[in-house]
């Protein structure tokens, strides 16, 4: 991937004795020798204001406007309030060396293409990256600096991996697996939950007396990755009632450290990927992570006859990716229409 431009600096030449601006190739030349750096300065400001480009007061043709400038729009203004705003820097800063220089109207399926081909990575992080450029497009549309909106053409998304743990895996799995992953193991288990909601779960929205775990912070604005609220089931309740006497047995001082209910050697867990998989390779498992311990939640309680409106409500997420990713395992796909037919047969 070529490197991101410079931005315009000073430099000095000492074949000419002079401050000059270098611009990416172009060099301009100060006339200020190397006793007048702070006029050389104040030429580089001048110099700067007069590329600065000027604010614009209405919507712009997608031909006067780069992708750049709506890229760091979407940035300035939608950033701060993300959940998770390195992910969307990081997006950005992988857009920026082949995006930011065209206008909006370079943004073509053919130029997705190309974009693709220049990124030469799994077509995951290409649209993932693609779709990041989609919402800036949007943002600008919907605050009036771009005219009319912007498609964007995404690669395909990839086949949803079906794999989940069967009940004597998952068995193998905790029993090979360090105590803290264990901990976490049977929270995914049996909350569904994603792997950073778990690992940011404060012993403060664990209430064991009304049963209840909160995975949201009071306050904190709900995302697309959903994660709300559980009653807790008879089984996890238990083993939160165990862990928390173990947590009451330590003296004062330990105790008061053990904020959240993951965590390892008196640390909070960043990731829990190496343990999963460190546990998976004990167990002599294939093809286990977080997501997968997610996945065997929601595959297993559709299995065991959970319909599609409870378990959108349990596991916080939409009717829509129940029936999509889950509703396949469950005894009654189907089974009125089965009922229907088979009573037309007779």
């Amino acid at each position: 991937m070529p490197r991101p431009r410079k931005p315009a600096r000073l430099y000095w030449r000492k074949d000419e004795q002079q401050w000059v601006i270098r611009d990416g190739t172009a060099q301009i030349r100060t006339g200020f020798g190397a006793q007048q750096s702070r006029e050389a300065e104040n030429a580089l400001s001048d110099y700067l204001a007069q590329k600065a480009v000027p604010e614009r007061s209405g919507p712009a043709h997608p031909g006067e406007l780069t992708v750049g400038e709506v890229l760091a729009k979407y940035a300035d203004d939608y950033g701060p309030g993300m959940e998770a705003p390195a992910t969307l820097a990081y997006s950005i800063a992988a857009l920026a060396p082949f995006w930011a220089d065209l206008t909006c109207d370079a943004v073509k399926e053919s130029e997705c293409r190309r974009y693709q081909a220049h990124r030469d990575c799994a077509p995951g992080t290409v649209r993932r990256e693609l779709g990041v450029l989609q919402a800036a497009l949007n943002y600008a549309h919907r605050e009036g600096v771009l005219v009319y909106p912007i498609k964007v053409k995404l690669p395909e998304a990839g086949a949803i991996r079906d794999r989940w743990l069967t009940r004597d895996e998952l068995a193998l799995l905790l029993r090979a697996a360090a105590p803290h992953v264990r901990k976490f193991i049977l929270l995914s288990y049996y909350t569904g939950r994603r792997a950073s909601a778990i690992l940011e779960l404060t012993w403060s929205r664990v209430d064991l007396e009304r049963g209840v775990i909160r995975f949201r912070e009071d306050g904190q604005r709900e995302t697309n990755k959903r994660r709300g609220r559980i009653v807790m089931p008879r089984q996890l309740r238990s083993h939160i009632a165990r862990w928390r006497a173990g947590m009451d047995a330590l003296p004062r001082n330990s105790a008061a450290h053990q904020t959240h209910v993951v965590m390892f050697r008196g640390q909070t867990v960043a990731s829990i990927k190496k343990g999963i998989r460190r546990a998976a390779e004990r167990a002599g498992l294939d093809g286990v992570t977080p997501h997968v311990l997610k996945h065997t939640s929601i595959t297993h309680a559709i299995m065991s006859g959970l319909g599609i409106e409870d378990a959108a409500e349990y596991f916080d997420t939409s009717p829509a990716t129940i029936r999509e990713h889950y509703w396949h395992h469950s005894p009654h796909q189907q089974a009125a229409a089965v009922q229907v037919i088979e009573r037309r047969g007779r």
